[in-house]
């Protein structure tokens, strides 16, 4: 079958839900509402109607939440239109997790949120996806184009707000056990209890997997040989408690807490040697003033992240970090070239007011600060004494104003933000020969940026939107001030990297069959000038690479969405996203222009029906599908298509019995074609299997 057929088929069903479900909401106008009248607070910090704002909008609801296997939050993203999710499986370790919006690569320009708090960690940009458990979880809203006119940082490609669930009245719980392939084991569970002006909340989330060989087959095994490739396994835990107390009707207060611990094993046959084990600390308060008028949030957080990753010697080099005569005559990867030890921690507050002024006008004040402060040592085992020191930090404070007026069936959202970004660094060795060693001072840059969006009601059922502003990405800790050695190459940080910027646009039409379905479009496209890339230094080994800036990228496309309630026994949601992303400008390799940008598929689909059968069944089957998407930036390899097909079943066994809700036992086959795919640099693991009991009271 042609690799473009099925994605085609996909946009195809989702034109043809328009006559299917408009002729059944004629059919039947008294059917039990299905869509909801849905509000969202992501696009504008405030709640709107979804129909409302100008953005982007997808929300994952917790039905969506409780019927998919995901175990990790950026696996429910997968179906979500230009948003790329690239983790392959649940026992893929979290840091090598991928997630991409609106065909910009790089964690750092995606901004994620967990309950308003921002989780892009500052040495990488990367998010620790494991911190909240799915079981926690009471929606997402996924915020697609420029979000910097109100989040500032990151906010490029748009924004992902993780929402956990609220405490609510009486004593509610949940538990659930699954084994599945590569032994693989999950348990979870949650907990809480509200009272009239109280209440708590505690969950616990465990999974264990022995992993899987995700070496792929044209790995030069002069690097990294046979006899030195593990398979790679994970082990994850994470806690969390929440507090809240409602000292009256309208003054608010929560407290949570979350600790994960995220441990990545094997990858290597090297004695000693740790993959990644990485610790997160997440704290926060948060009070809430809910007047009649007038709506304000004030929110202190801090993070604290601890993490140990070794780098190994290249087989066959003559490193100098590797030269003493215990190393001599050892060939092959079999030698920790480094140990590196990162801390991090990141405070901040963040603080809004909206009031409204009149029945047809909100204005919204807000603005944050935070301190990022980030410390890498690396140890050397073989060179006793020596250790190099990465310090930087990073100071983010900004102020936003915007205005939402209504004009009958059109409403109008304006705002402005501006922001001061500040950093320092400092790289420091022991050996004075280590390359790029150096103290920067402080430097700062200020940013304003605007952002404007309009919906209008063409009719009841018919929403025309677009929103414009511009937007900007910071540069990390990483490629600022961290340089690191492999072999006899470096690859070198540039403490003086300019910050993106860009200018975004898009302009979408949905489409609501009364309470049964909806189908949205939106064309977007961006322009970014001084994008981060690395580059080969000219007049050095193969492998010695600078960090730069170079002028500029465009990514334009289309992104289609739909559901479709086509009875009462069956749900579809459907999504297609074609992806046009390349260089414009590359001054220091003019022939890379026109080039595709790296890892960004350029078609992505996603079906999926969801059944509700007779004797307390349900079932689901899924289809995913990736284009190719290029491995390097001359474009001369990449990594090939794929799709994968997913079915799961659950059946209720017991039903209000003494203190029970319900159990449920479920089963989940992932990915049954067997398709072992190329993720971004490893192999997924082809077909598994999980199954599973949930009890809940």
């Amino acid at each position: 079958m042609s690799k473009h057929l099925l994605p085609c088929f996909i946009a195809c069903c989702l034109i043809t839900e328009v006559n299917a479900a408009e002729k059944k909401e004629k059919k039947d106008n008294n059917e039990v509402v299905v869509l909801e009248e849905m509000t969202v607070t992501t696009a504008t910090k405030t709640e709107r109607n979804i129909k409302e704002v100008s953005s982007a909008v997808t929300v994952i609801d917790s039905e969506r939440i409780e019927k998919s296997p995901a175990t990790t939050v950026d696996q429910l993203l997968r179906g979500v239109p230009g948003v790329y999710a690239a983790r392959m499986d649940a026992s893929s370790p979290n840091r090598i997790a991928q997630t991409y919006m609106r065909g910009l690569p790089g964690n750092g320009r995606s901004l994620v949120l967990i309950d308003d708090v921002p989780m892009n960690v500052a040495y990488d940009g990367q998010v620790d996806w494991s911190q909240l458990s799915t079981i926690d979880v009471q929606r997402i809203e996924v915020v697609r184009g420029a979000g910097s006119g109100l989040y500032g940082n990151h906010a490029m490609g748009g924004v992902i707000n993780v929402i956990s669930k609220a405490i609510t009245l009486g004593a509610k719980g949940r538990i659930e056990a699954d084994y599945g392939t590569m032994d693989t084991k999950h348990t979870a569970g949650i907990g809480s209890y509200g009272g009239k002006n109280a209440g708590i909340l505690v969950y616990a989330n465990y999974l264990d997997s022995a992993g899987y060989d995700m070496w792929r087959a044209d790995t030069n095994l002069t690097n990294t040989p046979l006899s030195q490739q593990a398979k790679m396994g994970t082990e994850k835990l994470n806690v969390g408690a929440k507090f809240s107390y409602d000292i009256n009707d309208r003054n608010l207060l929560d407290f949570n807490f979350s600790y994960l611990d995220d441990v990545a094993k094997g990858l290597y046959y090297i004695p000693d040697y740790i993959a990644q084990d990485r610790e997160q600390y997440l704290g926060s308060a948060r009070y809430r003033y809910l007047g009649d008028n007038l709506e304000a949030t004030v929110l202190a957080y801090s993070r604290i992240g601890k993490m140990t990753a070794d780098s190994v010697n290249a087989p066959n080099a003559t490193s100098p970090d590797v030269t003493f005569p215990a190393a001599r005559g050892i060939r092959g990867a079999t030698l920790i070239s480094y140990r590196g030890k990162f801390d991090d921690m990141e405070t901040g507050v963040r603080a809004q007011a909206s009031y409204n002024l009149g029945e047809h006008q909100k204005v919204t004040l807000g603005g944050q600060y935070s301190d990022s402060k980030m410390t890498m040592t690396n140890s050397y085992p073989y060179e006793t004494g020596r250790e190099q020191v990465t310090d930087g930090t990073v100071k983010l404070s900004g102020i936003f104003l915007q205005d939402e007026l209504k004009f009958g069936a059109l409403n109008i959202n304006l705002a402005g933000r501006w922001d001061l970004w500040q950093t320092s660094g400092s790289l420091y060795d022991t050996k004075a020969a280590f390359p790029g060693q150096g103290n920067w001072s402080e430097r700062s840059k200020n940013f304003f940026s605007p952002k404007g969006g309009f919906s209008y009601k063409l009719m009841d059922e018919l929403v025309l939107r677009g929103s414009a502003g511009l937007s900007f990405n910071a540069p990390d800790v990483s490629q600022m001030y961290g340089s690191s050695r492999r072999g006899t190459t470096v690859a070198y940080g540039n403490p003086f990297l300019k910050p993106e910027t860009a200018l975004s646009s898009d302009i979408g039409l949905d489409y609501y069959f009364g309470k049964t379905a909806f189908l949205k479009t939106t064309l977007y496209r961006t322009t970014a000038e001084d994008f981060i890339s690395t580059i080969q230094r000219v007049g050095s080994p193969v492998g010695t690479t600078d960090k730069v800036n170079y002028g500029g990228v465009r990514a334009q496309g289309i992104e289609m969405e739909g559901m479709w309630h086509a009875t009462d026994f069956l749900t579809l949601y459907a999504s297609y996203t074609k992806n046009d992303s390349v260089i414009t400008k590359f001054n220091q390799n003019p022939t890379l222009v026109g080039k595709q940008l790296t890892n960004v598929p350029r078609d992505q689909a996603n079906l999926r029906l969801d059944f509700t059968l007779p004797y307390d069944m349900t079932a689901y089957g899924a289809y995913n599908y990736v284009g190719d998407r290029f491995s390097v930036e001359n474009n001369s390899s990449f990594y090939r298509y794929y799709s994968t097909f997913d079915l799961g079943l659950t059946k209720t066994l017991v039903k209000d019995v003494a203190k029970l809700k319900d159990v449920t036992a479920r089963i989940n086959f992932l990915n049954i074609g067997d398709n072992k795919y190329q993720g971004i640099g490893y192999m997924a693991p082809g077909f598994t299997i999980m199954g599973g009991v949930i009890a809940k009271f």
